[in-house]
């Protein structure tokens, strides 16, 4: 019975190399994904964080144009792409900008996918987006 268990034991030896082959690209995908989510979500917050930004800057010092809001969000959103920074204010006019009315300042910023499974889910590039509402003081 014993001698029976060794050689078992012995053609076992290739067994761990091939559970590595099978569990080794879903843990690298899964760590991909996970870089993939962190990288998706610091964006939301820094285009949240610029929205806000330009939105209370705007209420406080009225007579802005849009040109200043811009310049605010990408001043707050100084490490993302300016370029591909997407501001939209409400109301559009500053002529209409008046004490009492709500601004609201919305910021979509592209985050282009690197994972392939994550590429194929989700639509690449990955629009995040934030609009922050405040009334004109």
């Amino acid at each position: 019975m014993f001698v029976y268990l060794k050689k078992l034991r012995k053609n076992q030896q290739g067994q761990t190399l091939v559970e590595l082959a099978l569990i080794l690209p879903i843990l690298v995908i899964l760590l991909m994904c996970t870089i993939e989510f962190g990288r998706i979500f610091f964006t939301y917050l820094t285009v949240t964080h610029a929205s806000r930004e330009a939105a209370r800057a705007t209420v406080i010092y009225t007579g802005k144009d849009d040109a200043f809001i811009k310049q605010k969000v990408q001043e707050s959103a100084s490490w993302l792409n300016a370029g591909k920074l997407v501001v939209e204010v409400t109301p559009s006019s500053p002529a209409s900008r008046t004490t009492g009315v709500p601004l609201t300042v919305s910021v979509k910023y592209p985050v282009d996918l690197y994972t392939p499974v994550l590429s194929d889910i989700m639509t690449n590039p990955f629009t995040v987006q934030a609009q922050t509402t405040m009334r004109i003081e």
